[in-house]
């Protein structure tokens, strides 16, 4: 499912055409199974143009801007017919601080640890819209959502991660991994943040069965287990 954001950098496109991103076209030439479902989505709303996007798995999708109810929605389509989203659009997806509702900024200031907020995003989750950012706080990222009523809605850990050569883990990760791949392949190791200390995970072959192995930067051994279709 694609972010909110980039629906709505998909519904700019009834201005200018973007080169190498998708192309536009109108209903009429889009087939019939298309503009059967775009036609029956938009429930007799007026839809001119459409633009056609290849995805990265060699796919295409047919996305329209239709108007239902006094909502706008961005609408994606299959090549066969199949309606693969319907998304209600939002007026704004990054709007200033200042812009937000009292309430809002109100949470946000309680919440974001002292940190200034110039720009909050704008999504709707769980039927509401709700407002969204991330503050740094002691080397740690936290994401908050808040929603129009100033109601906490999360307040959660980003953990982040990044691709680690063996080499250069600590020698105790190094002598963990070693240990439980018994002469096996140690295959790419990412590095999470984690809560308190960075963790390490990588799949490793041991006497013909694949594990996904979770080690803390100490050495201690935090999980290992059969990966899926190796029972």
């Amino acid at each position: 499912m694609k972010p909110i954001g980039v629906v709505m950098g998909m519904l700019l496109f009834l201005g200018a055409s973007t080169p190498g991103i998708g192309q536009e076209i109108k209903l009429a030439e889009c087939p019939a199974p298309v503009r059967k479902t775009i036609e029956a989505e938009s429930r007799g709303g007026h839809v001119q143009l459409v633009r056609k996007e290849k995805n990265d798995d060699g796919t295409v999708e047919f996305w329209a801007e239709a108007a239902v109810g006094g909502k706008t929605y961005a609408v994606a389509v299959h090549e066969d017919g199949t309606l693969a989203e319907m998304i209600l659009a939002l007026d704004d997806s990054e709007v200033p601080f200042e812009k937000c509702p009292s309430a809002v900024q109100a949470t946000f200031r309680q919440e974001a640890f002292g940190q200034t907020i110039r720009t909050v995003g704008k999504d709707m989750k769980y039927g509401a819209v709700v407002y969204e950012t991330a503050v740094s706080h002691r080397s740690k990222t936290y994401e908050i959502v808040v929603a129009e009523d100033g109601t906490l809605v999360e307040k959660v850990l980003i953990v982040e991660d990044e691709p680690i050569e063996l080499t250069k883990c600590p020698r105790a990760v190094q002598s963990t991994f070693q240990t439980h791949a018994r002469g096996g392949k140690i295959h790419d190791v990412i590095r999470y943040s984690g809560l308190i200390h960075p963790v390490y995970e990588a799949e490793v072959e041991a006497e013909g069965k694949v594990f996904l192995v979770e080690i803390a930067d100490n050495g201690v051994l935090i999980a290992k287990s059969l990966e899926a279709g190796e029972e």
